[in-house]
């Protein structure tokens, strides 16, 4: 099985079996963090995604994880907050013996034929995986995170039999 992650807050997962049949398609887990008179924020459930992932970990063969980067005009809150995301999602993978390897959006994008906009990423994982519901504007996040798993395919070698 292959696991597409889009990280971030709003980001999402998606496990497919070798035929390109989805198995998982969800939002990442988040939970709040702090209380009484400090700031209360959002974050990468680790715990959360560990579960969500544990049954599954020694089929995964493969995990691709989108590689990010900051960007000019990001606030360093932002930056912190998507590290912090991805420094969890690579302990988690690790820690369930995952094999993971980075992808760039480029690489998984232009496999896919798409450009930047989220809305084509949308629209060709709607028509690639009719049953998965990818109605709303922000499921652009799962969208993602299935055209990169499908991305994984093409990483596996042959399956001979």
């Amino acid at each position: 099985m292959i696991l597409g992650i889009d990280p971030g807050l709003t980001g999402a997962l998606a496990l497919i079996d070798p035929t390109g049949a989805p198995l998982i398609v969800e939002d990442l887990p988040t939970v709040q963090r702090g209380h009484g008179r400090g700031r209360v924020r959002r974050e990468l459930d680790g715990a959360g995604l560990s579960h969500l992932l544990g049954v599954h970990a020694p089929e995964i063969t493969l995990a691709l994880v989108e590689q990010v980067a900051s960007r000019p005009g990001q606030g360093v809150a932002s930056v912190f907050s998507l590290g912090h995301s991805l420094g969890c999602i690579h302990g988690v993978l690790s820690a369930l013996a995952i094999p993971w390897e980075p992808v760039t959006p480029t690489a998984w994008k232009r496999a896919a034929g798409l450009g930047k906009d989220k809305e084509a990423a949308r629209a060709a994982a709607a028509r690639l995986f009719p049953r998965i519901p990818l109605h709303r504007k922000r499921d652009h996040n799962q969208a993602e995170a299935l055209l990169i798993a499908r991305h994984g395919l093409t990483r596996l070698p042959p399956v001979s039999g």
